[in-house]
């Protein structure tokens, strides 16, 4: 499978747990949160805690434009902006990390799906934006213009 095939399907993976857990937000009463409650792992503590929003906005809306931002730009092909959205994505994990263990003092399953999602992401994207150019294939190759400058900068001598 292809660094791509797996971003476009942890893509999707995210937007996906990141809908579920807005709609637990929206519509409790018509969609339970699975997850456990009590004890260090609480799905229920963290999803409702003064750290699950940013302002008016709950945190699981922001995974949602998020991860469709992310598929929005990997259909572009632009790696630099791309690149750029992981980091943002990556330091929002960080510092939702920080706040589950250290000012609310209990952990979601749910969020940390999240948070490892979006840290492989990180890391493909990267990977990604920093692989060189494939070469050409045999299977290119054929399609070469006689004469022309193949990667390397040489020309294809043909006799």
């Amino acid at each position: 499978m292809s660094a791509r095939a797996w971003q476009v399907g942890l893509g999707i993976l995210g937007l996906l747990i990141s809908g579920y857990l807005a709609a637990t937000h929206y519509f409790a009463d018509q969609v339970p949160l699975a997850c456990s409650t009590g004890g260090f792992v609480d799905c229920e503590q963290v999803t409702s805690s003064a750290e699950s929003m940013v302002g008016p906005v709950p945190v699981a809306v922001l995974g949602v434009v998020w991860f469709a931002g992310f598929l929005v730009l990997l259909l572009m092909h632009r790696p630099s902006i791309h690149l750029a959205w992981t980091v943002t994505g990556l330091v929002s994990v960080f510092y939702l990390v920080y706040a589950e263990l250290f000012l609310i003092g209990a952990l979601c399953l749910w969020c940390t799906a999240i948070h490892l999602i979006v840290a492989v992401l990180f890391l493909l994207t990267l990977w990604e934006a920093t692989s060189p150019e494939p070469a050409l294939t045999p299977r290119t190759e054929s399609f070469a213009v006689p004469g022309a400058a193949q990667p390397g900068g040489q020309p294809d001598r043909q006799n």
